[in-house]
């Protein structure tokens, strides 16, 4: 024999399917479906009361989404520091020393362009002002 559920507590079934967020104190064992069938009874589904439920489980979603991003950048941490205990040290000074080489000659390619332009470009003096705007009224 199996005996139909009460039409209320169908619409209740159907009201925590479509809000699951007021399940979080039943998951935290302060509160039983029971007592938020009564306090939905009571209230109804558009009262206020359930927006609580909704604030509080957003802001429990925002910390647990820091937490894992601490956690992911502490993760990157280890990572860089496993890769500079891996990396040779002589290896780099020694690319470190052809980088700084190359620099010099660039800075140096640059400076000898440098040295020829002035000769060919020089900036125009800038143009004469008229000592006022209103030159006609002066006698």
């Amino acid at each position: 024999m199996s005996k139909s559920l009460h039409p209320e507590i169908k619409q209740f079934k159907s009201f925590v399917r479509n809000n699951p967020h007021v399940l979080r104190d039943v998951k935290n064992e302060s509160k039983t479906l029971q007592d938020l069938f009564e306090e939905w009874k009571l209230f109804g589904e558009e009262d206020d009361i359930w927006d609580s439920y909704l604030e509080t489980s957003e802001n429990e979603d925002s910390e647990e989404k820091s937490e894992e991003k601490n956690k992911s950048d502490s993760t990157k941490d280890i990572d860089v520091l496993n890769m500079l205990k891996k990396m040779n040290l002589n290896d780099l000074q020694h690319h470190l020393g052809q980088f700084t080489t190359v620099i010099g000659s660039v800075q140096e390619l640059i400076g000898q362009f440098k040295q020829q332009q002035p000769s060919q470009t020089q900036t125009p003096p800038p143009p004469e002002r008229p000592s006022s705007f209103f030159g006609f009224r002066e006698d």
